[in-house]
């Protein structure tokens, strides 16, 4: 059990580490220069991740639907509220805010595009969606139209920290960024969605 615990955390940092490979060679046939720093907060925006989506949310996987299938229990478990604040405001819509900002820092830090606030802030909503979508294979979770607010909020509450830190930590700022052009190869294009996609990935097959 521990055993494969710790290959399910680890395999996303293998596997982006290859992307980072590839990543590098492509930056350079492009001469485009992608300092260490913009890797080192790459692997903390995957840790982030994966801390997420196997420890916060409960984001659905395969050992899981198994011992369901095993004990005879439906692996599509429906909890749907769309009504806003149906409970009121709880402290788990706090909750959701801070658990999203990190998001909503991280991106903006790694990719000039998101130091714009809609692409941030799009972003932000569609890795909600995947979290929420994901609760309905989830036993005893629920997919709440509040908790897409309050993680967008999160979302846009990290971009505007980041905003002001950036001030302070200008020269930092400049070299985990990095700027991608229509111009670019595909791979300098797919990174900021690949973190996502790898840690989706990998939690659905842990």
């Amino acid at each position: 059990m521990m055993k494969s615990y710790i290959i399910a955390m680890l395999l996303p940092f293998f596997l982006i580490t290859i992307f980072n490979i590839f990543l590098n060679k492509s930056s350079k046939t492009l001469n485009k220069k992608i300092y260490w720093q913009h890797y080192f907060f790459g692997y903390l925006f995957i840790l982030y991740l994966m801390i997420s989506l196997k420890e916060v949310v409960g984001f659905p996987c395969l050992s899981e639907w198994q011992r369901f299938s095993k004990l005879n229990k439906p692996i599509f478990n429906p909890n749907i509220n769309l009504i806003p604040f149906s409970d009121g405001f709880e402290i788990s819509a706090i909750l959701n805010i801070l658990f999203f900002m990190p998001f909503g820092f991280l991106l903006p830090t790694l990719w000039q595009k998101f130091r714009n606030f809609l692409p941030t802030l799009c972003y932000g909503l569609i890795f909600s969606m995947i979290i929420e979508f994901g609760q309905l294979f989830t036993n005893g979770r629920g997919t709440d139209v509040t908790d897409l607010i309050m993680n967008s909020l999160g979302a846009i509450l990290g971009w505007l920290i980041f905003k002001v830190l950036r001030k302070v930590f200008l020269k930092l700022s400049s070299n985990t960024v990095v700027e991608i052009s229509n111009k670019d190869s595909l791979i300098l294009k797919l990174e900021p969605y690949m973190y996502v996609a790898i840690t989706v990935i990998c939690t659905l097959i842990s």
